[in-house]
């Protein structure tokens, strides 16, 4: 029985010797951090800020509210002055149909005056044609007239009964009847070029223009209806410009003066930089948000061990009170004073921390943890080579227990 007892004494003391000396020589961090990015909510306007979230700690979705801006102190003028300018165009959009109206009807009264006005004129000349038809027919009888008395002179003065004078002024009478017939048919067909004219809306004739003061007021009208048309068209083309500047201006307006901050990740509320109510400038930073799916833990380790890792290489992490391990893989060796590394991190390193070598570990499965997905400042510990103690868990773990 004492061998045995010396025997089983000899056992403990070597398998804790072996342990202790395992554990001592086993690849760990000194400490080791679940830390996580910092994602940062700033104001893109300036303006008085409500807060969606006010209690530090808590858990935020992607997609939530996390701050209101409104700014009630923005300058609207420039609004102001398109909205006049637009009005303005209205106005000048609603006397149009009241010119047009008035134009219409004055070329309306002058469209009659001139109807009236061209039916007198062609009975007029039509009488006048009448009139220089009625000369022609008295001026071919006083030429019919005339040769009689020719004939009749010719054949006295034949029998020496006629002087030869008087031969001589029956035919000066028959060429002055000659001409006053041909005189008369050139005005009969003066008369009726003028009332084919008139017919066709051209009057012509001595101390007349080519078309009566009642038909120059019609274009002059015309030209004024065609005008207000023109400016008819400018007045709605402005209005529609006016009104795509206004929508853009208070497009503008509403981006300058309300903001809503909404979380992009999900993740926790880290720190409030401003108060409930407070006033932000734009670019201010308002709270910071732990992004959760970002999750990563820092260690740092001895120069000895630091020089044997390299990127990619799989390590193991054990929280403190906890018995889960955890697979990991190196993914960052941020060497030694790595403080500004940890600037976009929500927890910093400690004074032991840089003084020794910065190693990032990513531990994918800490997430999938309920109680683990954001567990930001739970420290633990990284296992590079394994020791006796990680050897036995293992050889546990598979058998269940």
């Amino acid at each position: 029985m004492k061998v045995a007892r010396i025997f089983i004494g000899i056992l403990l003391l070597v398998g804790g010797l072996y342990i202790l000396i395992g554990e001592h020589f086993a690849g760990t961090s000194g400490d080791a951090t679940v830390n996580a990015r910092l994602y940062v909510v700033r104001a893109p306007i300036e303006g008085r800020v409500t807060l969606g979230v006010s209690n530090i700690g808590a858990r935020v979705n992607a997609g939530e509210l996390m701050a209101e801006i409104v700014d009630d102190r923005f300058d609207t003028t420039r609004l102001l002055n398109l909205e006049r300018e637009r009005d303005e165009q209205k106005i000048a959009l609603k006397r149009v149909p009241a010119q047009r109206s008035a134009l219409e009807q004055a070329r309306a009264a002058f469209a009659t005056q001139s109807a009236n006005y061209k039916t007198g004129r062609v009975r007029q000349i039509a009488a006048r044609i009448a009139e220089a038809k009625a000369a022609e027919d008295a001026a071919a009888a006083r030429l019919k007239l005339a040769d009689l008395t020719f004939t009749r002179a010719n054949e006295l003065k034949e029998r020496g009964v006629q002087t030869i004078a008087s031969l001589d002024q029956a035919s000066v009478s028959l060429d002055i009847a000659k001409q006053d017939v041909e005189s008369a048919k050139q005005r009969t067909n003066y008369f009726e070029t003028e009332l084919g004219s008139a017919q066709s809306g051209v009057f012509i004739g001595d101390s007349y223009n080519d078309v009566p003061f009642s038909m120059q007021r019609i274009h002059e009208l015309d030209l004024r209806l065609a005008e207000l048309a023109v400016d008819e068209q400018q007045i709605q083309s402005r209005q529609l410009q006016y009104e795509q500047q206004i929508n853009a201006e208070r497009v503008r307006i509403n981006r300058l003066t309300s903001a809503t901050l909404r979380a992009r990740v999900p993740g926790m509320a880290w720190d409030f930089l401003v108060d409930d109510g407070e006033y932000a400038r734009r670019g201010q930073d308002l709270v910071k948000l732990v992004d959760c799916n970002s999750l990563v833990v820092t260690a740092s380790v001895p120069e000895r061990l630091y020089d044997s890792l390299s990127i990619g290489v799989p390590v193991q992490f054990r929280l403190f009170g906890d018995d889960r391990i955890f697979d990991g893989t190196v993914t960052r060796l941020g060497g030694s004073g790595a403080s500004q590394l940890y600037a976009n991190l929500a927890v910093g390193p400690t004074p032991q921390h840089l003084q020794r070598f910065d190693v990032t570990v990513a531990v994918p499965d800490l997430a999938k943890q309920p109680d683990l997905s954001c567990a930001i400042g739970r420290t633990g510990r990284v296992i590079f080579t394994s020791g006796p103690v990680a050897a036995f868990r293992r050889f546990v773990a598979r058998y269940g227990y």
